[in-house]
């Protein structure tokens, strides 16, 4: 299958993709932004002014990382309909829940541009550097997953070399996101959304009718082996139900990107923009799962080489070349504009919160029009600087999508339970909250890391777990008596 692959889009067609793409979405942010000036507040947050339609189609797509790409048809696969199910589900109650902590922080830190910003405000600058490292680390996990993931498909489409392909995708995702910040996420979003619409409502359906898709899916349902019907099986809710709702859950939290458009949208829709947002993302999995559902039925035959590649098996099985060529540019495009809303995100974190715990004084002296300049020369600094460390990273043989999700959700998960509380409850205490967030990330990431060494699911979905539990503890037991609620001018 590889060879045939490989012959499809070719070396000259692979790069020419890319730079076709490039070219694309830089013409469109261009001429959406041609009469607008590129002030810090606009390369940042939009100028605050995203109404409901592209708010809600922002924040879907821009939760649709590598994983809901690969992962949603490979745990089809692997596990059925139980394995998609739990990966579905935790995803869209994330935006769902994060709409509540959107409005909170829009209510009383309304012109804010980053979560580290508002807890540096309300904590101090200890509490704001933890965030700013934990975050960065995010961000910079959220590139690797989308350069993973585009590298996935386009190695085995065009034959190029890892290396080389590693570069000309980190370049393009830089020459976009660095053009306008956060409208460049916005233009890409939108392009995104476009391109996975035409996945979802005309390539997987043609399939659906060639080969009587519903029949095939029920088939499917309990995965490779058959013994994945039941999505209550404790088995899978605790081995990847559990941690991957953990890690989800409080990805979203604190993930930037979605902070990032919580500030940038308007005041009076931001609680309906997550909600629908929500809503709409789950026909992304439903359906590209829907496609390892089809990969795993004994009757097709379909040959799958690796399972984070069950569902391009499917498309390359079923259509003609044609047809497996619009879809791997529509993948490619989706993950393009994931890469570019993570390093704006980064690129903002790094503008508002590293540069001016540095050269507060030195900004401070700044006139209006040099603050501007300043900002988005910092933000993009930082944008170049996330994305050679998350180039260095991808390179590393035979990252795993799905284990690196779980990974990192560790780290998150010792920040959801502190976030929450630094929103609504005014007892918290800094120090508890500091060592609270520590203790949890010293103990929780071993044990992840020593289960999925070991192969011991149960250590690792513990050590998912722990941070929540450890940091809730320490940040009531050493909870303040008396905390004035913050007040943000």
């Amino acid at each position: 299958m590889e060879t045939s692959f490989s012959e499809l889009l070719g070396q000259t067609g692979g790069v020419s993709l890319i730079v076709f793409l490039w070219l694309v979405a830089s013409g469109l942010i261009l001429l959406w932004t041609r009469k607008q000036s590129n002030s810090a507040n606009s390369f940042l947050v939009s100028n605050r002014n995203i109404g409901p339609i592209m708010g809600t189609l922002s924040v879907a797509v821009a939760w649709i990382w590598a994983p809901a790409l690969f992962v949603a048809s490979q745990k089809a696969y692997q596990q059925g309909i139980a394995g998609l199910f739990w990966f579905t589900l935790p995803n869209a109650m994330a935006l769902i829940i994060f709409s509540f902590l959107a409005v909170r922080m829009k209510k009383i830190f309304n012109e804010g541009y980053t979560l580290p910003e508002y807890i540096g405000i309300k904590f101090g600058k200890r509490m704001r550097i933890t965030y700013l490292l934990s975050i960065f680390i995010i961000q910079i996990y959220s590139v690797i997953v989308q350069l993973t993931g585009a590298l996935l498909i386009l190695k085995l489409t065009t034959g190029l070399p890892k290396e080389m392909l590693i570069i000309i995708l980190g370049s393009v995702i830089l020459a976009i996101s660095i053009l306008r910040g956060l409208k460049s996420s916005l233009v890409t979003d939108m392009l995104k959304s476009t391109m996975l619409g035409a996945i979802i409502f005309l390539i997987i359906p043609i399939i659906f009718f060639k080969i009587d898709g519903w029949m095939a899916i029920n088939n499917g349902l309990g995965g490779i082996s058959g013994n994945f019907t039941n999505i209550l099986d404790p088995k899978i809710v605790w081995t990847f139900g559990v941690p991957i709702s953990i890690s989800l859950i409080s990805g979203i939290v604190v993930d930037q990107q979605q902070w990032q458009r919580a500030f940038a949208i308007k005041t009076e829709v931001v609680r309906k923009t997550f909600v629908w947002g929500g809503i709409i993302f789950v026909l992304v999995p439903v359906m590209l799962g829907s496609l390892g559902l089809i990969a795993a039925s004994q009757d097709l035959k379909i040959v799958v080489s690796q399972p984070q590649l069950a569902g391009v098996a499917v498309i390359q099985t079923f259509l003609p070349s044609a047809g497996m060529i619009a879809f791997v540019i529509m993948i490619l495009a989706a993950l393009i504009a994931s890469g570019s809303a993570a390093l704006s995100a980064a690129g903002s974190i790094g503008s508002v919160d590293l540069y001016r715990i540095l050269k507060q004084k030195h900004f401070d002296t700044l006139g209006e029009g040099s603050r501007n300049r300043t900002t988005i020369k910092a933000s993009r600094l930082t944008m170049i600087t996330i994305l050679i460390i998350a180039t260095c990273v991808a390179l590393v043989p035979n990252i795993e999508i799905l284990y690196m999700q779980l990974l990192v959700g560790a780290f998150r998960a010792a920040l959801i339970i502190p976030t929450i509380l630094a929103l609504f409850w005014n007892k918290l205490s800094e120090k508890s909250m500091f060592w609270g967030i520590i203790t949890s990330i010293s103990i929780g990431v071993p044990l992840f890391v020593y289960g999925s060494i070991q192969k011991m699911p149960a250590i690792s979905s513990f050590g998912s777990l722990a941070p929540i539990v450890i940091t809730a503890v320490f940040c009531y037991l050493g909870r303040e008596k008396i905390r004035q609620a913050l007040e943000v001018k």
